[in-house]
């Protein structure tokens, strides 16, 4: 969600309708480069960024119709932050969030028009559309050397996440390598569940946190292997990170998408895929999943965001 907040965040020519404010903050405000906004609350005594701070912000990105496309703050994950730009290197090619957002105070919310036209090519699901509208507040301001200090513990703390996923892994291959092989020896048919679209599962653990929904964000770590004969295809444990994504919007194969849906933070599974539910007929690209291949996925739901 990150990336492609940013690539609909870059520098796109601008238009918004009415008058240009010759004052105030009411009415349409146009920067020396040419973007053009709208406040939707100010706050006069909010702290204003200088040159080379860094600012965070919340930024809804949608429709002329209302229709969501991105909600930073509800999708979980740390905001967007962006340093601010001295005049001298601001031009009419630079970005109309980096503009716009250095002239905002803290509190402030500002509403930018993005002509789709102007767009190399329309993002997914808006062809028919003609505006994209960003909608930004400003929440924090820091300087550098603040903004190095949280970057220097969000790094480590990674890397003490990694580590601690990592410690997990053998003893996650030996688990999942002893799920594969009870149900080829049909040790399991007796407690795998059946959805309508012939998804198969087994719950191994029971969790108590929040229960994953279609749009939030959730964090999974996985072991994927292939039901021929049980070899490992992808897993996360050796990364020692999650994978990240936001349910029921087709991101991941609809085995997941369904499969993921039924638990809640704290529970460990196991998914039975069929080909239909995962890469059908095609299989990937590389070769490494055959096309109508059956595949297992041990799971364990980390976050809901």
């Amino acid at each position: 969600m990150r990336n492609l907040l940013f690539i609909l965040l870059a520098g796109f020519t601008l238009w918004a309708t009415g008058c240009d404010s010759t004052g105030g903050k009411d009415g349409t405000q146009t920067t020396e480069a040419g973007s053009r906004y709208t406040y939707l609350s100010t706050n006069d005594d909010g702290q204003l960024a200088e040159a080379g701070e860094f600012i965070y912000f919340n930024a809804i990105l949608k429709t002329e119709g209302d229709s969501v496309l991105i909600n930073t703050k509800e999708g979980g994950g740390p905001p967007p932050v962006i340093q601010a730009l001295s005049d001298s290197i601001v031009t009419s090619e630079t970005g109309p969030v980096e503009d716009v957002l250095r002239n905002i105070r803290v509190g402030e919310r500002v509403l930018i028009r993005a002509n789709l036209d102007q767009f190399p090519r329309k993002p997914p699901g808006m062809e028919n559309d003609s505006v994209l509208l960003y909608d930004l507040e400003v929440t924090e301001i820091i300087d550098q050397d603040e903004f190095t200090a949280r970057q220097e513990a969000v790094a480590e703390e990674a890397r003490v996440k990694a580590e601690e996923v990592r410690g997990r892994m053998d003893e996650r291959l030996t688990f999942s390598e002893q799920v594969y092989n009870d149900y080829k020896a049909g040790k399991l048919d007796g407690e795998l569940q059946t959805t309508p679209s012939g998804l198969r599962y087994i719950l191994h653990e029971e969790g108590s946190g929040a229960e994953a929904a279609p749009g939030k964000t959730v964090s999974v770590q996985y072991i994927g292997r292939l039901s021929s004969d049980g070899e490992i295809f992808d897993q996360s444990f050796e990364r020692g990170s999650a994978i990240q994504f936001p349910l029921g919007q087709g991101r991941v194969i609809p085995g997941w998408d369904e499969g993921i849906d039924l638990l809640q933070v704290g529970d460990r599974a196991t998914f039975i895929i069929p080909s239909e539910l995962a890469y059908g007929p095609g299989g990937t690209p590389d070769g490494s999943i055959a096309p109508d291949s059956e595949l297992l996925f041990y799971v364990e739901l980390e976050e809901v965001l």
